[in-house]
Parts: C-alpha cells; sequence; structure tokens
C-alpha cells in the first residue's frame, strides 16, 4: 500500500515537472509587446514591455498609488520626471546659454565728473560736471565670444540627450534583472517544492524497504538546499527592485511587481548595422565633434584678441578760472607691443588638436567597446538558444523516461532526482542566459550609455581662457 501511495506521489511529482513551462514563466499577466523607441529619446532601447495596466497619478511626494503592476514605459515615463540626473543636465544646458548670453553682451560705460586745477587763482578750478566713457570692443570679438558659447550650449544638449539615453538604458537593465529575479524565485520556489516533495516519497520508501538512509539524508540535504537557495534568490529580487527603483527616482516602486517578458522579440541583431548605427548616432561621438567646432570658434577669438578696442570719452563742464563753458572729447586705444596674446593663441591651438584627436580616440573606444558588448550579446544569444532548443527538451524528456522506468521498478529513485535536479538548473542556466541576453541588446540598442545615476559633467573647459566668460 505504502509502495502504490508512493509511486502515486512520484507520479504527481512528474506531472508538475512535465506542466512546467520551458524556462518558467515571469508574470501571470497577460503580455502585450511596446514596440521600441517608446520614449522621446532617439535610438532608445525598446526591449518588450507586457502588462496594459497604467500607471496610477502619483503623489505630491511622487509616490505611486497602489500596488498595481508596472511595465517598462511607464517606469521610463516616471523616470524623466523623478530622477535627478536629468535636472541636472537641464541646469548645465541653461548654465551655458546663459555663458553665451553674457559673452556677448557690450562693456558698460563710465560715467562721473571730474576737477583739475582746483585753487588756481584761488578758484574751483576747471571741472568737468559730467563724463561718459565707453570702451568699443572690436575686431568682432563679441560675436566670437557668444558664438564659441552658443557651441557648448549644444554639447550641453547633446550631453542631455546622452544623459536621457543613459537613464533609459540602466532603468531597462535594471528592469530585466528584475525580471529575471521574479523568474528565479519562481524556480527555487518549484525546487523547493520538488525537493520536500523527493523527502516525502524517500521516507515512504525507506518504510517499506525499497530505500535506504543514505537516499533520504541525501533527500533532506538537497531540501534544505533548496531553501536556502531560494532566500538568496528572494534576496536578489529585493536588491534588483532597489535599484531599479531608485533609478526611476521614486524609492517606493520598490514594492511594485513588474510585468513583461523577458525572452528578445524580433529578429537577432546584426553586427555591421549595429556598428554603423553606433558610429552615425553616438551622443559620445557629437559631443567630441563640438568640442572641436567650440575650439575652432575659440582659436578664432583669441586671434582677434589683439585687436585694440576703442575708448571714446566725452564731457561737459565749467571753468570757474576764466569763468566759460568747457567740453571735452578723447579718443584712446591700446597697442599691442608686447602682449599679442601669442600665449593664449598657442593654448587654443594646442586645445584644438587635443579635441582633434579625442574624436578619434573616442570612435576607437566606441569600436572597443561594441566588440565587448557584441561578443557578450553573440555568446549570451547562442546559449539561450541551445538551452530553449536542445537542452532543455532533451533533459525533460529524459526525465520523462526516468520517470517511466521508476514506476515500472526498472530504474531507482536517485536517478529520478538527478534528473529533476538537471532540469531545475537548466532552467536556472536559461534565466541566466536570458538576463545577460538582455543586458548585451540594451546596450548595444542604447549606443553603450551606461550610469543612469551618474551626475552629467560641466560642458565647460577650466583654465585661464574661460576663467571669465567676458569678454571671452
Amino acid at each position: 500500500m505504502r509502495s502504490s501511495v508512493s509511486r502515486v506521489r512520484v507520479a504527481l511529482l512528474a506531472a508538475g515537472i512535465a506542466g512546467w513551462p520551458l524556462g518558467g514563466s515571469s508574470s501571470a499577466a497577460p503580455q502585450h509587446q511596446h514596440p521600441p523607441g517608446a520614449t522621446p529619446t532617439p535610438s532608445a532601447p525598446g526591449p518588450p514591455a507586457a502588462g496594459s495596466q497604467t500607471t496610477q497619478a502619483p503623489q505630491p511626494d511622487g509616490t505611486p498609488e497602489g500596488t498595481a503592476p508596472i511595465t517598462l514605459a511607464e517606469l521610463e515615463q516616471l523616470a524623466f520626471r523623478y530622477n535627478p540626473t536629468l535636472s541636472q543636465a537641464a541646469a548645465v544646458i541653461e548654465a551655458a546659454r546663459g555663458r553665451a548670453l553674457q559673452a556677448g553682451l557690450p562693456l558698460n560705460p563710465n560715467v562721473g565728473l571730474q576737477g583739475e586745477q582746483i585753487g588756481a587763482a584761488r578758484t574751483a578750478g576747471e571741472w568737468t560736471w559730467f563724463y561718459v566713457q565707453q570702451e568699443i570692443v572690436s575686431g568682432g570679438k563679441l560675436r566670437l565670444s557668444r558664438l564659441k558659447y552658443e557651441q557648448e550650449a549644444y554639447a550641453a544638449e547633446v550631453q542631455m540627450g546622452a544623459q536621457r539615453l543613459r537613464v533609459v538604458n540602466t532603468l531597462a537593465t535594471a528592469y530585466f534583472d528584475v525580471l529575471a529575479a521574479q523568474r528565479s524565485v519562481e524556480n527555487h520556489r518549484r525546487q523547493l517544492e520538488l525537493a520536500e516533495v523527493a523527502v516525502k516519497t524517500t521516507e515512504e520508501l525507506v518504510n517499506v524497504g525499497q530505500g535506504n538512509r543514505q537516499d533520504l539524508l541525501q533527500a533532506q540535504v538537497e531540501a534544505r538546499r533548496a531553501r536556502v537557495a531560494l532566500r538568496t534568490a528572494e534576496s536578489r529580487l529585493r536588491r534588483d527592485r532597489e535599484h531599479l527603483a531608485v533609478v526611476v527616482g521614486v524609492p517606493a516602486l520598490s514594492c511594485r511587481p513588474l510585468v513583461g517578458s523577458l525572452e528578445p522579440d524580433g529578429p537577432s541583431l546584426g553586427r555591421d548595422e549595429a556598428l554603423a548605427r553606433l558610429l552615425a548616432e553616438s551622443p559620445e561621438l557629437e559631443l567630441a565633434r563640438a568640442e572641436v567646432k567650440r575650439d575652432q570658434v575659440q582659436l578664432q577669438r583669441e586671434r582677434r584678441e589683439p585687436v585694440p578696442n576703442v575708448i571714446a570719452r566725452g564731457g561737459v563742464g565749467y571753468n570757474y578760472e576764466t569763468r566759460n563753458a568747457t567740453a571735452e572729447v578723447g579718443v584712446a586705444i591700446r597697442l599691442p607691443v608686447w602682449d599679442r596674446n601669442q600665449g593664449t593663441v598657442r593654448q587654443a591651438q594646442a586645445d584644438l588638436a587635443r579635441a582633434t584627436a579625442e574624436v578619434t580616440r573616442v570612435e576607437l573606444d566606441l569600436r572597443r567597446r561594441f566588440a565587448d558588448a557584441y561578443s557578450r550579446y553573440e555568446t549570451a544569444r547562442d546559449d539561450a538558444d541551445d538551452l530553449r532548443t536542445e537542452s532543455l527538451p532533451k533533459a525533460r524528456q529524459a526525465l520523462d523516461i526516468y520517470q517511466q522506468q521508476f514506476r515500472q521498478r526498472r530504474a531507482a529513485f536517485p536517478q529520478v532526482l538527478v534528473a529533476e535536479r538537471t532540469v531545475l538548473q537548466l532552467n536556472e542556466d536559461y534565466t541566466r542566459a536570458l538576463a545577460e541576453l538582455r543586458r548585451a541588446e540594451v546596450d548595444l540598442r542604447g549606443l553603450l550609455l551606461t550610469g543612469g545615476l551618474n551626475a552629467p559633467g560641466d560642458v565647460i573647459r577650466p583654465g585661464h581662457i574661460n576663467s571669465v566668460p567676458k569678454p571671452r
């Protein structure tokens, strides 16, 4: 009787694994894909997001209401509102525009009064009661100064686009990490359930004389290891959810479940097409080119610096000695005899040479990083394809055979346990391969930009030339 009960338990165990979807399920919610590029950022990665549920309106503190599942598209919109690095990037643009405005403004005039020959012939002397002195910037220096800072403002706008893409990429990576962690938790829960059933089944086999104590001890060890593995997977899931929430900028999102598909859809990424797109659209390369244009304008500006400004002065007054009204006019320039700005021109030439070389360096670095990312993508894609089409189906088939042989008393129960562990481990390997595939895909589609919580840098270069925004 006990033997029959144990075999029924094993049959139920087999039915549970046979009904297990390949690779596990990431969510019970219905899945609907949203197309790539759902965000305003050009070239934003477009991983599929599932679920048609919409995010409820956030509270005044930015915390979304409720605990309904949330999709990647909704997370992106929240990140655009609450990620602080985007506000910082916008502030950098505003600062650069302010410098451009300031650099092109004319110099302020001087006004005042002046007395001379006071006490001559016991009089108050000669007084200029009102004069105006104006320095007129010549040589188009103000126009070039403003143009230079306008180039910096453009570079700040490029940096803003890059930062948005960094946020989207970091968010997508964290999103797929959470989906993989959710699936891993489900896999380990099933593993624990099967391990506990195996313990009970082995106990019954020992009781009826068809098993031995070492098999029971081994099954108990497997159950304890499965319980520890489940706790570890749950801890990783909590960590990944918190990482996702802080990238969005809303820490309370860590309690929201995600919906989506970990399996990629659509054709694979072609190497040549992906590389060509990277070199054509990379904000890093565009930022380096913008710096070359800025330094070209800066060199022009420094070459104009020796052109002397004109200082014009005029005023009216009264001479108390001769008792008649007076007037004055004056024009002056500073002669560029010794200081012709030759040192700063050399510095500007060196800056331009450095910026030109930087374009080549950035392109080469992009090619290197692309090679690394595409290698990871190919490896993960091949690994996931093999597990999905070859290894997992064969392991499941082997498990079915062992279960049938066990029911026919042609195989020992430990062989069934080994086959079960193989299927469970391959499911875990499949989840890891999919997660790595998605990370590499995000890197390639997202133009290799990462660091969604790194503060954007300032586009102005420190040093002598930029120490004062006006006149240059």
